[in-house]
């Protein structure tokens, strides 16, 4: 054998290995394309807070104007008493004989089927301060047919400790229809609720030393043990230094940086933004009024076999070994066949079968209870 064809050959070999290889390489970043391509990633920011960052709720009562004969009617006199109330804060003292006519004189000056009685709440936002604006949700408490066209009078918001928070007037925006009296004419909407976008005034400050804080504690929104481990090891690996563990299923502890004294809400932000892949439990949810069924993620089912009414359902990765019998029809109706074969069965493959054969939502919803009684549905199932 020459030394040319030696040279050849060994060239062969070799741009034949690296062919191989390169093939291998490409095999290796698809595989890698696609294992991350179906891993789903969030920000924490996305699916926790942190401690601290919660919102408080504000109540308060007070009347709307403005109304075309659509208020208080029936039972006008609370409304009456609210107005002269208000009306003597303003400086104006009502006639007291007037007052003693209260079902005839005062209606008929005041007017209240043009006002109406209302519970006004609202939300005071984390860290609101004064002059901040939020908005306000307006519901009638009386016999008040509609709410549109009035305006919300100053009305103080208080919140679960007693004191004023907020204060709240506008213009209210209603979604509903005008309702009438009478049941043959009854329309639908909620006339008699509405909101102000922006109506209410925050007057005080809620005191926070964020900064101040020596550690924070994260909470997820689905407390979920492996989330919270996720959400920790992309803590750490982000900052290089071990800063966050797990307390419980919904808490992750991390410990404030030296360099970020004085300026957590800083690291906050940071932190906020680091990538997790999150993590739950096979979830099914049902709700048998509506029919509607929600499947969380792809759930599993085993081997199983399910006869419900004129519905038989054979699951497996070989043919059911049930007796024949079983899959023939006992009554003068033919039954309805599903078959499915294969190792990797899911709900959602179920389901669609279940939907060819014209299967109504309950027969749907009992044969996955059925499964799931049997043990070979692999997931949670609750029930709205």
């Amino acid at each position: 054998m020459t030394n040319q064809r030696i040279k050849t050959i060994k060239k062969y070999n070799r741009n034949e290995k690296v062919r191989l290889f390169l093939s291998f390489l490409i095999f290796s970043f698809s595989l890698l394309f696609v294992i991350t391509e179906k891993s789903y990633s969030a920000r924490i920011k996305d699916i926790a807070n942190v401690e601290g960052q919660r919102a408080n709720f504000l109540v308060g009562f007070g009347i709307v104007v403005g109304l075309r004969g659509t208020g208080d009617i029936i039972s006008p006199n609370l409304t009456v008493q609210t107005i002269i109330n208000f009306l003597q804060k303003m400086g104006i003292r009502p006639d007291p004989t007037a007052l003693k006519s209260f079902g005839i004189v005062a209606p008929r000056t005041l007017r209240p089927r043009d006002s109406a009685l209302c519970m006004v709440t609202a939300e005071l936002p984390p860290y609101a301060k004064p002059g901040m604006r939020t908005d306000v949700k307006v519901s009638a408490m009386g016999d008040a047919r509609s709410l549109r066209g009035g305006e919300l009078i100053l009305t103080p918001l208080f919140g679960p400790d007693g004191k004023i928070w907020a204060t709240a007037q506008g213009q209210i925006i209603t979604g509903g229809r005008e309702i009438s009296r009478s049941p043959s004419t009854l329309e639908g909407g909620f006339p008699t609720s509405g909101r102000i976008p922006k109506g209410a005034i925050i007057e005080r400050e809620l005191t926070h030393s964020l900064n101040e804080k020596k550690f924070i504690r994260i909470f997820l929104d689905t407390p979920d043990f492996s989330t919270a481990k996720s959400v920790a090891d992309a803590i750490n690996s982000f900052s290089g230094v071990d800063l966050a563990y797990v307390q419980d299923a919904g808490t992750v502890f991390v410990a404030i940086p030296l360099e970020f004294t004085g300026r957590v809400a800083e690291f906050i932000s940071i932190i906020e933004n680091v990538e997790v892949n999150p993590d739950a439990p096979g979830r099914v949810v049902i709700n048998e009024r509506t029919g509607t069924i929600v499947i969380g993620r792809e759930v599993g089912i085993s081997e199983v076999a399910v006869s419900h009414g004129d519905i038989v359902v054979k699951i497996g990765k070989e043919p059911s070994p049930l007796p024949p019998e079983f899959s023939t029809a006992t009554s003068k109706f033919e039954k309805r066949q599903v078959n499915i074969l294969g190792p990797a069965t899911t709900v959602d493959e179920l389901v669609r079968e279940l939907n060819k054969v014209g299967a109504s939502p309950q027969d749907i919803i009992a044969i996955l209870q059925a499964i799931k009684s049997a043990g070979a549905l692999h997931a949670h199932i609750s029930a709205q």
